[in-house]
Parts: structure tokens; sequence; C-alpha cells
């Protein structure tokens, strides 16, 4: 039993459309910012190409942030990427045992910004950037 194709989408929320550049820099924005300040917390190293291409895809992320919300919406998006507050009784568990679990995740994005992967993600943050300016 097969299924029938899907229509194709509209050009503006297809890869590389501008409703799709602005829908990834949502979305991986966030995790990307959160993820270079848990490197910086848990002190695990990231690349300067990373921190460089990580900084200018939040840099248009706070940009659109600010476009749809003003300052609250643009507040609360910096805020979500904020490391969690640790617990000075717990002295360090806490702090170590969630540097643990963001070790791998921040390698990973630490080799994705480096790549080639990152530079298109770059480019298209760039994109949908200029596409609400």
């Amino acid at each position: 039993m097969g299924h029938a194709p899907r229509p194709a989408p509209p050009a503006a929320a297809r890869p590389g459309g501008p409703a799709y550049d602005l829908q990834e820099l949502a979305i991986s924005a966030p995790i990307l910012g959160e993820l270079v300040r848990a490197g910086q917390v848990c002190g695990v190293p990231v690349s300067i190409t990373a921190l460089d291409r990580a900084a200018r895809i939040e840099a248009a992320a706070i940009e659109l942030h600010e476009r749809q919300g003003g300052m609250p919406a643009r507040d609360d998006f910096l805020r979500s990427m904020a490391p969690p507050s640790f617990e000075a009784r717990q002295r360090g568990r806490d702090k170590a045992q969630w540097c643990a679990g963001k070790r791998p995740e921040i390698e990973r994005v630490d080799r994705l910004l480096t790549g080639e992967a990152g530079q298109a993600l770059l480019r298209r943050a760039e994109a949908a950037r200029g596409s609400f300016r």
C-alpha cells in the first residue's frame, strides 16, 4: 500500500527559501548557543571557527527575536541558552554530571560548525537575517 506523493512546498518553504531559513535559524541558533556556552562552563575547548560561526548565527537569531517580539523576546531567547544554576551544596557534582552529558554534544557541534555544514548553516542564517532587514 503506497502513499500519495506530497505536493512540493511553496518556494518560500523549501530549503534555501526565506521562510525555511527563518525557521531553521529559530531552531538551530538556541541549540548552538546553549552548547557553545556549555563548552565554556565545562572547560571543553571549542574552536575559534566554531565560536565565530555560532556567534554570527546567534546574532541573526537575536535580531529575528527582537523584530518578532521586541526586547522581551530577545531577552527570553538569550536566557534560554544560559547554562543551569548549579547548587553550591552539591560541591560541583551536579555540574560535573551535567558537563559529562554535554561533552559529546559540544564536541559534535564543534565539528559541525567547523565543517562545510557549519559554513552552509552560517550562509543560510545570514540570508535569513538579510530577509528581515
